[in-house]
């Protein structure tokens, strides 16, 4: 107990007032925080029809069976100035379908998604120039609505991948 002729202390030397002080503060500091990480890295937006998605798995399984029967595989390199090459094994004669696109997806974030056509003229092999926007990982579909290959590349310590049928004969 104080004695009734002790000092009175000023409220700016009590350390209980100040741990009072710095629990709201520190809230008030982390969510303004976690509002600008939330608006500055945008994720994209979950699917809407999730069931129609879903549906269309058999038809996703039938475009990597048609490229396993056909012996499709390529291989994606990047160039030193951000050319795209793609090059189809020396083994493939005919590669179906009039337009190829290739679907650059970002595994994190999908506001970074890219995608490039080429126009299948027979000519060897596809080029075009690209400028990925970022460090990552990035998942490659090259694909016409009736094949699709498939790989992924860890840009920048990768600069070339293979693009593989995702299917296997059991």
């Amino acid at each position: 107990m104080k004695a009734a002729n002790s000092p009175i202390r000023s409220w700016k030397r009590e350390p209980l007032v100040w741990m009072l002080i710095a629990i709201p503060l520190a809230s008030v500091i982390m969510g303004v925080v976690m509002i600008t990480l939330a608006i500055q890295s945008y994720s994209g937006l979950v699917v809407d029809d999730y069931y129609k998605k879903g549906k269309q798995i058999n038809r996703v399984l039938a475009r990597d069976q048609l490229a396993y029967e056909l012996g499709l595989a390529a291989a994606l390199s990047i160039d030193a100035s951000n050319g795209i090459n793609i090059r189809f094994d020396s083994g493939v004669s005919i590669v179906p379908g009039e337009r190829i696109e290739l679907k650059l997806v970002h595994a994190t974030m999908p506001g970074l998604d890219q995608q490039l056509f080429f126009d299948n003229t027979y000519t060897r092999p596809l080029k075009s120039s690209l400028k990925l926007p970022g460090p990552g990982r990035w998942n490659l579909i090259l694909q016409t609505p009736d094949w699709r290959l498939t790989g992924s590349l860890q840009y920048p310590d990768q600069r070339s991948a293979q693009l593989l049928p995702n299917y296997s004969a059991e």
